[in-house]
């Protein structure tokens, strides 16, 4: 498992005062670079190298909504892989009720500069492997 915090920005919110529904993608987006650095790898050194991690599907279930001020945990679930996709899984919950907000799917694609499918670059596989491991934890 990994988590990371954040609390809700009053630009995150909606006219109703809840978080806009699409700020919760940018926090899974936000985890899943930070999963990476905790492990060794910056997002921005693979893409230097020519990997790009793309989304190729996103399935949200919102059971509660977060508001201006509220502390959230982002808690990466599972991490899955084939040769070129990654699938993660998540929970957002409140950070102090505990209370479940949302569940969370993202699967990525990795591809070159022009869009093609490769393989996973081995710095990623290794950081998966850690985590499925259980020696990457936050």
């Amino acid at each position: 498992m990994f988590s990371f915090h954040t609390r809700v920005r009053y630009q995150e919110t909606d006219k109703g005062g809840r978080v806009y529904h699409a700020n919760y993608l940018i926090w899974l987006d936000m985890t899943r670079t930070e999963f990476l650095r905790q492990g060794g790898v910056e997002y921005a050194q693979i893409e230097q190298q020519g990997f790009f991690l793309l989304i190729k599907k996103a399935n949200i279930e919102y059971f509660g909504s977060a508001i201006f001020d509220d502390e959230i945990e982002i808690v990466m679930k599972s991490v899955a892989r084939n040769k070129i996709r990654l699938d993660f899984h998540y929970d957002i919950l409140h950070n102090l009720s505990r209370k479940l907000l949302v569940e969370a799917y993202t699967q990525l694609v990795c591809v070159d500069k022009d869009g093609k499918p490769i393989k996973i670059p081995e710095k990623i596989n290794s950081v998966i492997n850690k985590f499925n491991n259980k020696e990457i934890n936050k």
